[in-house]
């Protein structure tokens, strides 16, 4: 039922799902939808809820994994984050909706959800900023690029397909593509070793032809 109300969502909104097409879609009674969930309402709070708390786990993890090496822990939760956008593409569709609407339902995600998780992923952050092996990154500018970025391919599977990516996506797709992601966005932020060149310089070398 949880799984049919969100497919609902994503299809046709929060204001374009009306409670009788909710039932008729799922194939119970709007009786039993007010009963269970008292309201359209209640009902996506109970969707959402449903399907975020696979990447809430995941976040959740890092902290968790104390042997894991920092850096490593980020990715693979990066790695996680995107797998779970592939597994769930409703969520990111119904969020670009409700996330330009001051709303209850997108104060609900933020409160319930994300800004939980928050303190744990800045704390981690901060040990590889403190420890020289990442540059400083805005919190929100590591949740779009994961949650967003990431996730985009899957979502926005039409537009997907005509630029060539696989679709459907089988499990090996959709492996490479979370790898290549957080691959990107750890490349971007880590800081070079000491007497090392960094990747841009590098690349603008190979570019114009110089040689080291």
């Amino acid at each position: 039922m949880l799984q049919g109300a969100l497919d609902a969502f994503a299809d046709q909104g929060y204001d374009g799902t009306s409670v009788r097409e909710l039932s008729r879609r799922l194939g119970v009674s709007h009786a039993l939808l007010t009963a269970r969930y008292g309201s359209k309402e209640g009902l996506w709070f109970a969707a959402m809820e449903h399907a975020l708390a696979q990447s809430e786990r995941t976040w959740r993890d890092i902290d968790e994994s104390p042997a894991l090496d920092d850096l490593e822990a980020l990715r693979q939760a990066l790695v996680r984050q995107v797998i779970f956008s592939a597994t769930h593409p409703q969520v990111l569709r119904i969020m670009n909706r409700e996330g330009s609407i001051d709303s209850p339902r997108v104060r609900f995600v933020v409160d319930r959800f994300v800004n939980p998780l928050r303190p744990g992923v800045e704390h981690l952050l901060s040990r590889l900023v403190a420890a020289g092996r990442i540059r400083p990154m805005p919190y929100a500018t590591l949740h779009f690029l994961a949650v967003g970025g990431g996730g985009a391919i899957f979502a926005n599977d039409v537009e997907a397909a005509l630029l060539g990516a696989p679709s459907p996506p089988d499990a090996a797709d959709i492996r490479a593509h979370a790898e290549a992601v957080a691959d990107i966005c750890i490349a971007g932020i880590a800081v070079a070793p000491s007497g090392a060149e960094p990747a841009s310089e590098l690349s603008s070398e190979r570019g114009s032809g110089r040689t080291a």
